[in-house]
C-alpha cells in the first residue's frame, strides 16, 4: 500500500509540476502583452504566494480534520479554474485576480501531499519519501518548460489552457485511485482548535526560518532568470524551456536517486548546510554567466544543491512537531509561500537596477540561511536528540 501511495503521489505531483512549469517560458511574454515589466511580474507572482501564505496552514489543518484526499481534490479543481481565468484575462487586474485565486485554492495540494507522506512513512524513510516528491517536481520541471515553449510558439494563451486540463486529469486520478491516509482516530484527535502559532516550537521555528530564506532566494531567481536569459544570454522562449529542463534533470537525479544514500552517509542535519553552500556558489556562477550553456550548468548546480534542502527540512519538522502533520507541513508551505511573496518582488526590482543583482543578492541570503542553520538551528536539534525527554 505504501509503494502504491508513493507511486500515485509521484504521478500526481509530476503532472501538477508540468502544469505549473509550462508557464515559465511564456509568462514573461504573456504579461508584456498587457504592458507589464519584470517588476510587475514580481508583484504578480507575489500575489499568488501571498494567498498561499495565508491559506496553506488552513488547508493543512482542514486535512487533519476531514482527511487528505478531499482537500487535495479541492486544490486541483481550484487550480484548473484559476488558470482558465488567467488565460482569458484581458487586463492586468484580471491577471492579479486569477493569480490570487490560484494561490488560495492550489495551496491545498502540496501540503496535503506531504502530509500523506508523513502519514504513510516511518521517520527513517520520511526524507526519502519527501525526496521522491521532489523528484516528481524535478521531472515535471524537465517536461513542463519544454512543452510550454513549444505550445507558446503555437499560441501564447495555449499553455495556460493546457495547465487547466492537466489539473483536471490529475483530479480524476486522485478521485479514482488515492486512498485516504489519515486514520479516523487521528482525525478525532486533531479536531481540537489549534493555532498555526503552536507549530512554531523551539525545535522547529528556526527550520521554518531556513525554509523562508531558501525559497526567497529560489523565487527571486525564478522571476529574474527568464529576463536574464532573453537579455544577456540571447535565449528564446524555446531555449529557456530547454534550460529549465536541464535544471529539472539535475534536481530529479538528486531527489529521486541520491537523497537516501546521502542521508545515510551524512544525515539530514548536514544535508541542509551542504545544499545551501552549493546553491550559493551556483547563484554567483549564474550572475557571471554570459552564455546559455554556462547559465544552464549553473542552474543545474543550483537545482542539485536546492534538492538537498527541502526533503531534509520537512522531514526534520515532521519528526519534531507537536501538532498534526497537516498543520506542520501547512505552516512550512506558508513560510515557503512567504518567500515566494517577497522573493519575486526583490528579484524583479533588482533586475531593473542591474541584471546580476538578483542572483548575487540571492547568494547572500542563502549564505545567511546557512549561517542561521549552523549557529542556531543545528545546536537546538542536537540538544533535542540528546535530551531523554525528546
Amino acid at each position: 500500500m505504501q509503494r502504491r501511495i508513493l507511486g500515485l503521489l509521484f504521478t500526481v505531483l509530476f503532472l501538477v509540476m508540468i502544469g505549473f512549469s509550462i508557464l515559465f517560458p511564456v509568462e514573461p511574454y504573456y504579461i508584456q502583452m498587457f504592458g507589464a515589466t519584470s517588476a510587475t511580474m514580481g508583484w504578480l507572482t507575489a500575489s499568488f504566494s501571498l494567498a498561499q501564505f495565508v491559506f496553506s496552514p488552513l488547508w493543512g489543518r482542514l486535512s487533519d480534520r476531514i482527511g487528505r484526499r478531499p482537500v487535495m481534490m479541492i486544490g486541483l479543481l481550484g487550480y484548473a479554474v484559476s488558470m482558465t481565468l488567467f488565460a482569458l484575462a484581458r487586463s492586468i487586474p484580471h491577471l492579479f485576480f486569477a493569480r490570487s485565486l490560484a494561490g488560495i485554492l492550489s495551496s491545498a495540494t502540496l501540503p496535503t501531499a506531504m502530509a500523506v507522506i508523513s502519514d504513510t512513512t516511518s521517520e527513517d524513510e520520511r526524507a526519502k519519501g519527501m525526496g521522491l516528491l521532489g523528484a516528481a517536481f524535478g521531472l515535471g520541471a524537465i517536461f513542463g518548460p519544454f512543452v510550454g515553449g513549444v505550445l507558446g510558439d503555437v499560441g501564447i494563451r495555449l499553455p495556460f489552457f493546457v495547465t487547466a486540463a492537466l489539473s483536471l486529469v490529475t483530479l480524476l486520478l486522485v478521485w479514482w485511485m488515492l486512498p485516504e491516509s489519515l486514520r479516523p482516530e487521528n482525525r478525532k484527535a486533531s479536531a481540537e482548535p489549534i493555532s498555526r502559532l503552536q507549530a512554531f516550537q523551539p525545535d522547529t521555528s528556526w527550520l521554518y526560518a531556513v525554509a523562508f530564506l531558501t525559497t526567497f532566494s529560489l523565487a527571486g531567481l525564478e522571476t529574474a532568470f527568464p529576463f536574464f536569459a532573453y537579455d544577456r544570454l540571447g535565449s528564446t522562449t524555446r531555449s529557456v524551456g530547454y534550460i529549465f529542463a536541464v535544471m529539472g534533470i539535475a534536481g530529479a537525479i538528486v531527489q529521486g536517486g541520491l537523497i537516501g544514500p546521502i542521508r545515510k552517509r551524512i544525515g539530514e542535519e548536514r544535508m541542509i548546510p551542504l545544499g545551501l553552500l552549493i546553491s550559493a556558489v551556483a547563484l554567483v556562477m549564474i550572475a557571471l554567466s554570459h552564455h546559455a550553456v554556462a547559465g544552464a550548468a549553473a542552474l543545474s548546480l543550483f537545482a542539485a544543491g536546492n534538492g538537498l534542502i527541502r526533503p531534509a527540512n520537512v522531514s526534520l519538522i515532521t519528526r519534531r512537531t507537536k501538532v498534526g502533520h497537516g498543520l506542520a507541513v501547512g505552516v512550512y508551505d506558508s513560510m515557503d509561500a512567504l518567500g515566494r511573496v517577497l522573493g519575486p518582488i526583490a528579484g524583479g526590482t533588482l533586475y531593473v537596477l542591474r541584471d546580476s543583482l538578483p542572483f548575487l543578492g540571492a547568494a547572500a541570503v542563502t549564505l545567511l540561511a546557512c549561517l542561521l542553520f549552523m549557529s542556531v538551528a543545528l545546536p537546538r536539534l542536537r540538544v533535542s536528540q540528546e535530551s531523554p525527554l525528546a
